[in-house]
């Protein structure tokens, strides 16, 4: 019983704590002729975002839906639906600040207060962040409290899968049509960071959500397989990791409010301590009910493991933000070099970064492994999406503080130094590689339990390396994340051709801009590929293919996120999101591959 309360409390108290600052944010937005302009652009630029939309994303949920009813059960179609619902009405809410967070900075940053900007782009970030949380927290509590065990494994990837497509829909339209703005807009304009900044939150909660499933799908292993002396049981494996989640959002509320918008100069110091704070409170709730519930620490060390990995990666990366150490020592000036060149600089700078994050990213995985077998990566997953909230808020802040800097670069004409609109640049910048730092590194270890939970489930190690099944299934995983990766940035390219069109004939409203231009075959191949894994290879074919996935994608998002401006846009947020939708996809229809096999 205190499990249900302890979830249920913590889910409200992050709610409440959402609602009360967006009511706060309303407050701040300041009332003029130049603000009403502003935000009536900004708001009519999310209204076309959102009306692209809705249709496709009904299409592919019904596409999909027919196809799990047909192939596994009409059980499953149903959860899966509830799986996508959960996932768009959390991110919709969120997305309310989305408009007034922007334009409550920017107004803030031209009257000088500097201060107040910083705390208001992260305020509303963290409306976000806590909502997404909290409802994925509620709609998990329903499944994990109320279902059987038996028949919340076999139901439990369905719900996943659809959180993953919505979140695709959602993250990949944004990444396009923020991406458009920032290829085609002119110096007396701004980039509508809308797309991004929704795009984040669906990539945020889908994570939260599947790392839940990785811990109910593997907690049979934890419980017969870890070689830990314990006599908890299956169920209470099942329901730890959402005791850690609950715990999770009670932090990020006390982090979230503890940033005062200090450190002007450097605001990525301030967030950092808010998550520190953040981390240590649910590293000590994870121990405790560790202890209690499944009579021994060993299982909060496997929580812990993964949240500081998650904040060594976040320190680590900084030294390869756009305005890091690295940076400034390795990358020229783009105005010394061109663009062209610079771009080439950024890139290898990204792949040479690769090294270290991938090396404490795996650390935390095999010492997780060693705690409690593979149900132990379950829990590192766990524990760094356990930060949602607070993770989520300092995304949404860079983000946040991106478009205020452009909009205050628009509207405000100072010749003081600092200029404000310098100030949120800089902010932006030096946050921003946090926050997807933290949701590749919770990618990357939900990904491997993801794939792990596929490899128990079928009791197929695979390990026949050069078999045919195994090769060929390698192979089109590794391919496929590089397909993928061309295909977002062909997106981007396809949309901003229309958009430059649009502004260049004076905002012909006529022209609408269609932010699923190119995606369809993205859409697609997120489901159809893993299937083609499936019936040519089998069993050990899908499992092959997702190890590939997952080992070939690490590398991409680690590479992409330190690869400056030129890259970030189609990295953790957009391809992380394709390659987790193609796991989790894989997942769902293992039993059809079990059972009938493959052609080779």
């Amino acid at each position: 019983m205190l499990d249900k309360i302890l979830t249920l409390a913590c889910a409200l108290f992050g709610l409440l704590t959402a609602v009360a600052l967006e009511a706060w944010l309303r407050s701040r937005i300041k009332k003029d002729a130049a603000t009403a302009d502003t935000y009536n652009t900004v708001r009519n630029r999310n209204a076309e975002y959102w009306s692209n939309q809705y249709l496709p994303l009904l299409i592919m949920l019904a596409v999909v839906a027919a196809a799990i009813g047909f192939a596994v059960s009409p059980w499953n179609a149903a959860v899966f639906f509830g799986g996508a619902v959960l996932c768009f009405v959390s991110v919709i809410l969120g997305s309310r600040t989305v408009i007034s967070g922007s334009i409550s900075s920017s107004s803030l940053a031209a009257s000088g207060d500097i201060r107040g900007s910083l705390k208001t782009a992260y305020r509303s970030a963290a409306v976000m962040g806590l909502f997404v949380s909290s409802f994925a927290l509620i709609g998990l509590g329903s499944l994990f409290f109320f279902l059987n065990t038996g028949r919340l494994v076999s139901l439990i990837a369905s719900f996943g899968l659809g959180a993953s497509i919505t979140s695709l829909c959602l993250n990949l339209s944004g990444t396009a049509f923020s991406g458009a703005y920032a290829l085609s807009v002119k110096n007396d304009d701004y980039t509508d960071y809308t797309g991004m900044f929704i795009g984040s939150g669906a990539d945020f909660v889908e994570t939260y959500i599947l790392s839940a499933c990785a811990a109910a799908l593997l907690a049979g292993v934890g419980v017969d397989a870890s070689g830990v002396t314990s006599t908890f049981t299956v169920s209470a494996a099942i329901k730890y990791p959402l005791i850690v989640l609950a715990s999770g959002i009670a932090a990020s509320v006390l982090g979230i409010l503890a940033y005062r918008g200090r450190f002007v100069k450097n605001p990525a110091a301030g967030i950092t301590a808010g998550n520190y704070v953040s981390a240590v409170i649910v590293i000590l709730v994870a121990l405790y009910f560790s202890k209690n519930i499944l009579q021994t620490y060993v299982y909060g060390f496997c929580v812990a493991a993964g949240i500081v990995a998650a904040a060594a990666c976040g320190e680590i990366a900084k030294l390869y933000s756009y305005d890091g150490l690295m940076f400034r020592k390795h990358v020229p000036d783009a105005r010394t070099i061109g663009a062209s060149q610079s771009m080439i600089y950024s890139l290898s700078i990204g792949m040479i970064s690769v090294v270290i994050p991938a090396a404490i990213t795996v650390a935390a995985m095999v010492i997780s492994y060693k705690f409690a077998n593979f149900y132990g990566i379950a829990l590192a997953s766990a524990g760094i999406c356990s930060m949602t909230g607070i993770c989520s808020a300092v995304r949404g802040f860079s983000i946040n503080t991106a478009s205020a800097s452009e909009i205050a670069s628009v509207i405000i004409d100072s010749d003081e130094s600092p200029n404000p609109a310098d100030v949120l640049l800089t902010a932006s910048v030096r946050t921003d590689v946090i926050g997807k730092t933290y949701s590749a590194v919770a990618t990357i270890t939900t990904l491997t339990a993801m794939f792990t939970a596929l490899s128990i489930t079928a009791d197929s190690p695979a390990a026949d390396l050069m078999s045919t099944p195994v090769f060929l299934g390698s192979t089109v995983g590794a391919v496929s994340v590089f397909v993928c990766a061309g295909l977002i940035i062909r997106s981007i390219r396809l949309t901003a051709t229309v958009l430059r069109e649009r502004l260049d004939d004076a905002y012909d409203d006529e022209k609408h801009i269609n932010t699923l231009r190119g995606l369809v075959v993205l859409y697609a191949a997120a489901i159809i590929v893993p299937a083609i894994a499936g019936f040519l290879g089998g069993i050990n074919g899908l499992i092959a293919f997702t190890c590939s996935v997952t080992v070939t994608g690490m590398c991409m998002l680690f590479a992409f996120n330190d690869s400056g401006k030129y890259f970030d846009r189609m990295a953790t947020e957009t391809l992380g999101n394709v390659i987790k939708v193609m796991v989790v996809a894989a997942i769902v229809f293992a039993p059809v591959f079990i059972k009938f096999g493959g052609v080779l």
